[in-house]
């Protein structure tokens, strides 16, 4: 499976960042309103302790989110190596139980310290847990290691199992240390507190998981469908356009030897992209050149006929598009504008880059209503499926129609080809 499969989702983008913000304030916000005890809810508790508890429980939660954040963005590369999504997933939950647990160790601490300005049971307790965490991580990574080494587990295994023993490694040695120090005061109050924000971080991490994963290959399947449809679309070359050009080529061939052989590399060049994978975005350059060899094509049969004004020089070169998704909306501006008008017309190309977006905009003259034919708009809504597939969101097409001309607006940011290598880790 390649890793730009895998369900993980970018941990460092500013939008997963915030977005994981306000879900863990909201949360905060639920725990404060609804205290594990009841005794002492009422109108005194919201006057008098629900902010300072909505602060020191909102400081731990945003703490445990962002450092977990922190630590799966670092690692994020590495997991999508692994070859199973579950894998992934059982080691991405260990380390948010991991980050879970230290952080709440400190923050238990630094509560303490601010009711009791001392931390009585923090030095013992701390040695406790360093020395058997050290131990247990040094004598693992060496079984560990050795058995990879040897080829007697996989790198899965080997990651899962590492990950797994540091987390047991914690959660026994603070139970140990609990059954040691049963008649401390703070011991009780301790293990409570490690207890509960363990508990709350395994609900929420597990469907959080579970959404990136459901999210994931809701993504694929609309992706999958999308590239489904255009190779339908490239598959269905239309008859009379193939009839045409095969006349138009025989025409030249006697006159005109070379032009025609340049047409009929032309058109090789058009079938050939026509069978590529769609799934396979192109640089912007790539696809203008696909299009200049369409719309040489259709010159000859339509001659003076055709048109064209190309206002796209300020594009970049390497911006990525995905395959055959300008073609075909000049394969409609020709046969639904150009065509039923016996003088012609002209198909204005136009585009706009401010640095971030990208906007394209195809210009076609209408005929009279009697003569418009009435299309389904399959290669339209094909072509923004797949824009929505490959930009996300970000992306849209939109039409504009009046009495004399029509206009298709491809709107998408600019992602270039060293961008894009960049953001297929996972």
């Amino acid at each position: 499976m390649k890793n730009e499969n895998r369900f993980l989702p970018d941990f460092c983008d500013v939008y997963t960042v915030f977005l994981t913000i306000i879900v863990m304030e909201l949360l905060a916000f639920v725990l404060v309103l609804v205290p594990p005890s009841q005794s002492g809810y009422g109108w005194t508790y919201l006057t008098s302790e629900f902010l300072p508890s909505l602060a020191m429980l909102s400081l731990i939660i945003q703490w445990i989110s962002l450092v977990s954040l922190w630590l799966l963005c670092l690692v994020r590369h590495q997991l999508c190596q692994l070859e199973s999504d579950t894998i992934i997933a059982f080691v991405s939950y260990l380390l948010i139980l991991i980050v879970t647990y230290i952080v709440s160790e400190f923050a238990y601490g630094l509560q303490e310290y601010m009711y009791y300005a001392e931390i009585k049971w923090s030095h013992s307790h701390h040695q406790f847990l360093l020395k058997y965490f050290v131990i247990s991580a040094i004598v693992s990574s060496l079984i560990l290691g050795y058995s990879h080494y040897n080829n007697l587990i996989k790198k899965d295994i080997v990651v899962l199992s590492y990950v797994f023993i540091l987390m047991a490694t914690l959660v026994f040695s603070e139970w140990i240390y609990f059954f040691q120090h049963a008649s401390s005061v703070h011991v009780p109050r301790h293990q409570w507190f490690l207890g509960r924000n363990l508990a709350i971080s395994t609900i929420i991490s597990i469907i959080a998981l579970r959404y990136f994963y459901i999210q994931h290959h809701w993504k694929k399947e609309i992706e999958s469908s999308a590239n489904a449809r255009a190779q339908a679309l490239q598959a269905r070359i239309r008859p009379h356009f193939l009839f045409n050009s095969m006349n138009s080529i025989a025409s030249l061939i006697r006159f005109q030897p070379d032009k025609a052989e340049q047409v009929v590399l032309d058109f090789a060049d058009l079938f050939r992209a026509s069978l590529a994978d769609t799934k396979i975005a192109v640089t912007f350059q790539e696809e203008l050149a696909l299009c200049r060899q369409y719309l040489s094509i259709e010159a000859l049969r339509l001659g003076e006929r055709l048109q064209l004004v190309w206002e796209v020089d300020n594009i970049p070169d390497d911006a990525l598009i995905p395959s055959f998704s300008l073609q075909p909306l000049l394969e409609n501006a020709i046969y639904h504008g150009i065509q039923p008008l016996p003088a012609g017309g002209t198909i204005r190309i136009t585009g706009h880059f401010d640095g971030k977006y990208i906007k394209l905009c195809i210009i076609n003259p209408l005929p009279d209503s009697h003569f418009t034919h009435q299309g389904h708009h399959i290669a339209q809504d094909n072509i923004q499926q797949r824009l929505l597939a490959f930009y996300g969101k970000q992306a849209k097409l939109s039409i504009q129609k009046e009495t004399d001309w029509y206009q298709v607006n491809l709107i998408f940011p600019y992602l270039g080809r060293l961008k894009n290598d960049e953001n297929t880790d996972c």
